[in-house]
């Protein structure tokens, strides 16, 4: 393995992210871990105050050695991701998206130990807390633990626990040994993290240290469910033949299973849709209505109608 004079590098991913990247350095900061760190930064044309934001904290934790990485015109998420990889020297690379920050002052510490200490894995995750902004709620990835589970690429397929970059830290060898066309079609973290695991395993921390926002100018958020899952069923032939079919049947199992969510998601909408005028309606008409009508419909009406038309009333009716 080449010899590198940092431990660890950081990769600070950020693009119009100052309403957050100050949480996300005050957080990184807070991080109790010996020095030097690499700070490598990724910023793919921030046409805010980002980069005035990074430049204020430079040089006020004397850990971290801020490396910025020349802007060659916006390269969308993938491939700001495959130069970003490449500029990372540390032995280990942990990455921080800059709408996301870290929970726990020990996540870095926890992933630097348990890597070196356990040579089956090329990646170290941890659970993380899910922050809906527009609710101001936070919800676990899994229950919390103390311990670790051990995570397969045929795990990933079918689960994606890792969920996202914010919470990874990689072995820099492994990142180097991507296939270059993983960088050539759309890539995110789900299938990035199946190729590491491809031949090597995965450890995830059970104790969330981590935080992943979801608001309104989060490129995933502003997708719609629906389209959330179209885009992953669409990718899916791709990822197949970049992992030579080996999980074959997983992602069959996984696509066939995105296709049946779909449909059934489509079907709901389009009732709801004819559902909505008469709405209102119902609870005087339902007032009214012989127990025998009711007991009829009760009977026949599908289990599906039912939650579409009990869901329609609980939302729109006061």
């Amino acid at each position: 393995m080449q010899s590198s004079s940092y431990k660890l590098s950081v990769l600070l991913v950020t693009y119009n992210h100052e309403k957050y990247i100050r949480q996300a350095l005050d957080a990184l900061f807070k991080q109790v871990l010996d020095g030097p760190i690499e700070l490598v930064i990724a910023d793919d044309g921030s046409s805010d105050c980002t980069l005035e934001i990074l430049k204020e904290y430079e040089g006020r934790d004397d850990r971290f050695v801020f490396n910025y990485l020349e802007f060659k015109g916006n390269l969308g998420i993938t491939k700001n991701y495959q130069r970003s990889f490449a500029a990372c020297s540390g032995e280990y690379v942990a990455v921080l998206e800059g709408d996301d920050y870290w929970c726990s002052p020990l996540k870095l510490a926890r992933q630097v130990e348990f890597l070196d200490n356990h040579w089956e894995c090329s990646l170290c995750s941890v659970n993380y807390l899910v922050y809906e902004e527009d609710r101001s709620a936070f919800t676990p990835r899994i229950p919390a633990g103390t311990s670790f589970k051990l995570v397969g690429a045929r795990d990933l397929i079918a689960d994606n626990l890792v969920g996202n970059f914010s919470t990874c830290m990689y072995r820099k060898s492994d990142l180097d040994n991507l296939p270059a066309a993983l960088f050539d079609i759309r890539s995110y973290d789900w299938i990035v993290n199946i190729c590491i695991a491809r031949t090597s395993l995965i450890g995830f921390l059970e104790e969330p240290m981590s935080v992943y926002r979801l608001h309104s100018k989060g490129v995933w958020t502003q997708t719609s469910h629906v389209n959330q899952l179209k885009i992953q069923l669409e990718v899916i032939p791709a990822y197949d033949a970049l992992t030579h079919h080996v999980f074959h049947y997983e992602f069959e199992v996984l696509a066939s299973r995105l296709r049946h969510v779909i449909a059934s998601s489509q079907v709901e909408s389009a009732v709801d849709a004819v559902v909505q005028p008469v709405v209102r309606a119902l609870p005087g008409f339902i007032d009214y209505m012989p127990n025998f009508v009711m007991r009829f419909l009760r009977a026949v009406m599908p289990d599906r109608f039912k939650r579409i038309l009990l869901k329609a009333l609980y939302r729109d009716v006061s």
